[in-house]
């Protein structure tokens, strides 16, 4: 059983799931011969097969128009370990197979779909970021250059501007 932008599936299917730990682009290798390995987080991602009884082509044809909305992502519940996780995916892939019998019936089968998960499911917190000796950064959207911002108890604020030196006469 799996949802697709809330509406919750119950059709016979296999579910393939993947963890792709995601390192940064300045991972590789130090200096020392050392690997440095600056982690971004763990993005998932599922292959779903599914097998659709003939009596239920109807919700085929919902779920086979769903997944292939030209959408940035869809809200995904799917099984993970004991329980399920809630991703917001984008569909790489969907394909299926169209079967002509000899009596002239015809009919769509085997849909399959890859999700891929838009944000991480797991990333580092900043206490883990402070333990690791990582710089921890402000989540700020549109920074400028030379924009400054300092961690208090209330979070990441903004720290004070100062007029630039360079241009006081003296």
């Amino acid at each position: 059983m799996f949802s697709i932008d809330g509406i919750t599936w119950n059709i016979p299917c296999s579910i393939e799931r993947e963890a792709a730990i995601t390192a940064s682009d300045i991972s590789g290798p130090m200096l020392d011969r050392s690997y440095f390995n600056d982690v971004l987080g763990t993005y998932m991602s599922y292959t779903v097969r599914i097998a659709v009884p003939l009596d239920m082509m109807d919700e085929y044809a919902q779920i086979y128009e769903a997944l292939t909305n030209p959408v940035d992502g869809h809200l995904f519940v799917l099984p993970y370990n004991n329980s399920t996780i809630e991703i917001t995916a984008r569909v790489s892939t969907v394909s299926d197979v169209y079967v002509r019998l000899a009596g002239g019936q015809v009919y769509w089968k085997g849909i399959e779909f890859t999700c891929v998960a838009n944000h991480p499911t797991k990333a580092m917190t900043l206490g883990e970021m402070v333990v690791n000796g990582r710089a921890p950064l402000p989540d700020v959207s549109n920074p400028d250059i030379g924009d400054s911002y300092t961690y208090t108890s209330g979070g990441w604020v903004p720290s004070p501007t100062y007029e630039d030196a360079d241009s006081i006469y003296y």
